[in-house]
């Protein structure tokens, strides 16, 4: 949500149970009938409960979901899953326990080579449980 005040909001706003946690506040000089004066506009997300960090970010990473304004195309999304399952798939790093994951880069990354050679696919891994998550 977006909000806009004459008055600096502050980081935490009470109401109805909810605490409305204000983010990005920046204020601007207008000028309109009323002669010049300061306003403030920001974003707000709102929590329930107690106040953590990872509520905060969890809110915020919903509100820049819902408001992703690029346009919807079935077949693109249907695309991009099959693509990060089949990275996911074929990636040898997939299926492994963490001792196994351990005992593969102690035998397979020994240079700065095999290091970028394993970053990359890494690298992939992740961008495909991303794209499959997003």
């Amino acid at each position: 949500m977006k909000g806009q005040s004459d008055t600096n909001p502050g980081n935490f706003v009470k109401s109805n149970g909810k605490t409305q946690v204000n983010y990005n506040i920046a204020s601007e000089e207008i000028t309109d009938e009323h002669g010049t004066h300061t306003i403030w506009k920001y974003d707000i997300v709102e929590i329930e409960g107690k106040i953590t960090k990872a509520k905060v970010i969890e809110a915020m990473q919903k509100l820049d979901v819902e408001s992703d304004s690029s346009e919807i195309i079935p077949q693109d999304i249907s695309t991009q899953h099959s693509d990060a399952k089949s990275e996911l798939a074929l990636s040898a790093i997939a299926n492994i326990t963490y001792a196994q994951a351990d005992n593969y880069i102690g035998t397979n990354v020994t240079d700065l080579a095999s290091a970028r050679v394993f970053l990359k696919k890494l690298t992939r891994v992740v961008l495909a449980i991303l794209k499959r998550n997003d």
